[in-house]
């Protein structure tokens, strides 16, 4: 039988509707599969080369501050939000061409409530280093996001949005600082024509990531709801959240996927949670994607959020909150017979476990056992 047919045999038991199987078979494939993996991709905390010049804004923002040293740097956030922004010939000529704003009128600056509460850490994580931003005040939190995630246009942000991965932005102070290296040991050579043959092909050379947060309260949930005092539960909703968004850097650079999938959540509310906690709790993962009330969805619960592009049908989505409860027990079973995560290495061989096993396989009747099995044959298959 191929994996299809075992994943199809699976699903009959929970709708006869081909339909639905169809549709269910689709959006479950798995695309964190062993043969994406690049070899290179083994030592997953090798530094990203943007690492180095973000510990040097660290190191200067003890000094002048976070907002005022990443604005020196950044040129998105020399800019207001502003609709149709974007498309100017001086925005343009500051994101695209790294031409200096001193002159631009445009370039005004972005306009915070408080700038002075941001924060910036350098977080060592499942990939290696990686810029962290805290911002306390929503309508901060969402116009950095418009800034350096949507062009400074005031696109919509969804309330519940609580964090974001600024995957791959231009940064022109790595460009420049190249420049003056290179031509202090090449001057009478053109830059120009260097940086397209030996710069531009290589984005790590000058497209940055970094993390963005929120502090507000994780997927929307309430301390009451946890049954936490205020500020522990706030403590523990920004480190849920940033290894949550963590675990996507993980997967984009080990398996080179990320997508809007329940699989993606599944494995990031994964990693967040026993990092809080050191094991997984099923009835928080629960509660965050609105299933705490199981057989009943909480509408407006972050499982909707995940659909796809085109979403599911009704009937399918109905389908898909019994895997997903399915899952959870299964992952929690497998957790707990592992007992408590005591290492880092540990926990990354539980969560490729969990990437490398399909939706459908996790949530069989046989899904714990599949994934102690998988993580037994990760014992010596895997220099991490």
């Amino acid at each position: 039988m191929t994996d299809d047919n075992i994943r199809y045999s699976l699903l009959k038991a929970y709708t006869s509707n081909e339909n639905i199987i169809s549709e269910l078979l689709a959006y479950s494939k798995n695309k964190f599969s062993t043969k994406n993996i690049n070899s290179s991709n083994y030592d997953c905390c090798d530094e990203e080369p943007y690492s180095i010049t973000w510990e040097a804004y660290h190191k200067e923002s003890d000094t002048i501050g976070v907002f005022e040293t990443l604005k020196k740097y950044l040129v998105q956030l020399q800019f207001p939000i502003e609709k149709n922004i974007s498309v100017t010939e001086a925005y343009r000529n500051a994101t695209l061409k790294g031409v200096s704003t001193e002159t631009m009128k445009a370039a005004s600056g972005l306009v915070l409530n408080n700038p002075k509460a941001i924060r910036l850490w350098i977080h060592q994580s499942l990939v290696g280093k990686i810029p962290v931003l805290i911002i306390p005040d929503e309508q901060d939190f969402c116009a950095v996001i418009q800034a350096l995630s949507c062009k400074n246009e005031p696109e919509h942000l969804p309330k519940s949005m609580g964090a974001a991965i600024i995957n791959g932005i231009n940064n022109w102070d790595r460009i420049h600082r190249l420049k003056k290296e290179w031509q202090q040991s090449n001057p009478f050579e053109s830059w120009g024509s260097y940086f397209k043959e030996y710069i531009l092909p290589h984005p790590k050379l000058y497209k940055d990531k970094i993390i963005v947060l929120s502090t507000k309260p994780y997927s929307n949930t309430t301390a009451k709801n946890m049954n936490l005092p205020l500020t522990q539960w706030i403590d523990y909703s920004l480190q849920i959240r940033l290894e949550h968004e963590c675990a996507h850097l993980f997967t984009l650079k080990y398996f080179g996927q990320m997508a809007n999938n329940i699989h993606d959540e599944i494995i990031a509310d994964y990693a967040g949670i026993t990092k809080v906690l050191g094991q997984f709790n099923k009835e928080w993962f629960l509660y965050f994607l609105g299933l705490e009330n199981y057989p009943q969805y909480r509408k407006g619960g972050r499982l909707e959020n995940y659909l796809s592009d085109k979403g599911l049908s009704t009937e399918a989505f109905e389908v898909l909150l019994k895997l997903v409860k399915k899952i959870a027990d299964n992952i929690s079973e497998f957790d707990k017979s592992l007992g408590p995560i005591t290492t880092s290495k540990d926990q990354l061989k539980r969560i490729i476990c969990i990437c490398e096993l399909d939706l459908i396989t996790m949530a069989s009747p046989k899904g714990f056992q599949n994934l102690i099995a998988h993580y037994k044959s990760k014992e010596n298959e895997l220099a991490l």
